[in-house]
């Protein structure tokens, strides 16, 4: 099975066990992105090293839990992902379980990226457009990829709409026939 596809199972797993009520799945997701920000600084290195034996690792997690005082949703998930040696896969679940989230919430998530940063009233009025076209809020990330030339892309779930520079200019070679 890929790892995509657990942890998609996983995200959907802690978001029942949170009786897809939004108030516990708000904090739910606080109480995990909190333990995401300590997987980057070096966490997510102790869960998956298996110099650590099972017993020191969940020592490690019940003690950042009892310190933030997590819902015991949150604490019994954690434990179920370390039992079984899902913890290196957390980060990827937490983003699915966001989106999932997101979804109970009626909210979209976009992603805007463009060569350098954009101005509020622009990302604003995406915001406005997208919503309008939608019928959902729309919380908006903006991303900077020197990459590009100029224009933005826009990412509203697995739908791109490519409105760069290199786009276009790819689509008018493929009108034209030629290879870039």
């Amino acid at each position: 099975m890929s790892a995509e596809l657990i942890s998609a199972r996983y995200a959907r797993a802690l978001m029942l066990a949170a009786g897809r009520d939004v108030r516990t799945a708000q904090r739910v997701a606080r109480e995990c992105a909190l333990v995401n920000d300590h997987f980057r600084r070096g966490f997510g290195e102790l869960m998956a090293n298996p110099a650590f034996s099972h017993a020191e690792r969940r020592a490690a997690l019940m003690k950042l839990c009892d310190e933030h005082k997590f819902l015991d949703v949150t604490r019994n998930f954690l434990t179920l992902l370390a039992g079984r040696a899902r913890m290196p896969l957390f980060p990827d679940i937490f983003r699915r379980f966001r989106a999932e989230l997101d979804t109970l919430m009626g909210r979209i998530t976009v992603s805007v990226i463009s060569s350098h940063p954009l101005p509020t009233e622009l990302v604003a009025e995406y915001r406005r457009k997208i919503e309008e076209h939608y019928g959902h809020s729309a919380l908006i990330r903006q991303e900077v990829d020197p990459e590009l030339i100029g224009g933005v892309l826009i990412r509203v779930g697995n739908k791109l709409v490519d409105g760069t520079m290199n786009g276009s200019i790819q689509r008018f070679c493929d009108r034209l026939n030629l290879s870039l």
